[in-house]
């Protein structure tokens, strides 16, 4: 039986075992409306947090609890605002936090130990993003690219094609201060190119008219062609064009996939306790509920990135998130984080 209905199978006839010793034969137990009242856990997550209502509900009334979400902006904002309130957090458990923006997180004492009975179902090559610290959980993973309206005729084929004047004022990306997508897509530039030499990269797409916005939905929803804006390429998601086919219920996605770098950054998403939580157990619990094969499984049509979990039965649509990419090494510090940031703002700001 899979882990997360086997989980929540002991866990209810548990609670059923109980009511019913409470209900004996004496006639003593208390009615169900003075049972013990349901714990509060706070989720602080990123603004493209999403889950299924049928499947919290799954953690709530197997755990006996309520699952409050707060959404606090962009995964950047979010990270930024952890750190401030590191040691006295806004929750319980946060979830949100990749492996670029993990370090700042960990030398600020966001997060408190846990490893999960469920880790060694994630990927080691995956728990390695995070040097396998046990202050987070990996719970999804996701590739940034460039996506092309396929409308729009024939997508570049390489980083240095997107410098052409055939594409000049044709792309939109985000800006890497405030944008999660944005900083991958930077750090995969850094990748490609190498330090010293993507500073002259983003020079000439500035010089090609390329277009920076805040985040990832105003690129996406408002500046893309496929969406009534005038840009053709958009920094996104590899798994875009499955959202697409998704949502339009269409039989093929009308954008496409554009890989002209070679190797992509991974973007891996965890979840962590917060130090000082009110609810530290339950947010064990909860980071514990994430790898469940019924929390993973629905992933994909909720937040559109694949589940660190393998081997599961997926969407047929998902299909159109395939793709055959190789992670784009990256490993810095948080210092190495925040210049590349302040070279790129005084390269694009000038």
């Amino acid at each position: 039986m899979p882990y997360g209905k086997s989980w929540l199978a002991a866990t209810l006839a548990l609670g059923i075992a109980v009511t019913l010793a409470a209900c004996g034969d004496d006639g003593a137990g208390e009615p169900a409306a003075k049972q013990r009242p349901p714990r509060e856990l706070v989720l602080i997550t990123h603004e493209s947090f999403d889950a299924k209502e049928e499947v919290i509900k799954q953690f709530e009334q197997a755990s006996n609890a309520k699952v409050t979400i707060v959404k606090a902006g962009d995964a950047n904002a979010l990270v930024n605002r952890a750190i401030l309130s590191a040691g006295n957090p806004e929750g319980d458990v946060l979830f949100g936090i990749d492996n670029l923006t993990f370090v700042r997180a960990k030398d600020a004492g966001v997060f408190a130990e846990y490893r999960s009975g469920r880790r060694n179902a994630i990927p080691k090559d995956v728990r390695d993003q995070f040097g396998d610290s046990a202050l987070v959980t990996p719970i999804d993973f996701g590739f940034v690219n460039i996506n092309f309206d396929k409308a729009k005729g024939q997508p570049p084929k390489t980083l240095q094609d997107l410098l052409k004047p055939e594409w000049k004022g044709k792309l939109v990306v985000q800006d890497p201060a405030t944008s999660s997508p944005g900083l991958q897509f930077l750090a995969s530039t850094v990748a490609h190119f190498g330090e010293g030499k993507w500073q002259q990269y983003w020079r000439d797409l500035k010089a090609n008219d390329v277009l920076v916005v805040d985040g990832w939905s105003t690129a996406y929803n408002k500046s893309f062609s496929r969406n009534g804006g005038d840009r053709p390429l958009v920094v996104s998601y590899t798994t875009s064009p499955a959202a697409e086919v998704f949502f339009g219920n269409l039989a093929e996605p009308p954008t496409a996939n554009v890989f002209p770098g070679g190797k992509l950054f991974r973007q891996v998403e965890a979840a962590g306790v917060l130090k000082g939580a009110k609810q530290p157990e339950l947010a064990q619990q909860f980071i514990d509920f994430m790898l469940s094969d019924d929390f993973q499984r629905q992933i994909p049509e909720t937040m559109f990135v694949y589940p660190v979990v393998q081997k599961l039965e997926l969407p047929e649509w998902w299909k159109w998130a395939k793709v055959d990419v190789q992670p784009a090494t990256v490993t810095v510090t948080a210092a190495e984080i925040d210049r590349w940031i302040r070279e790129w703002t005084q390269i694009m700001r000038r």
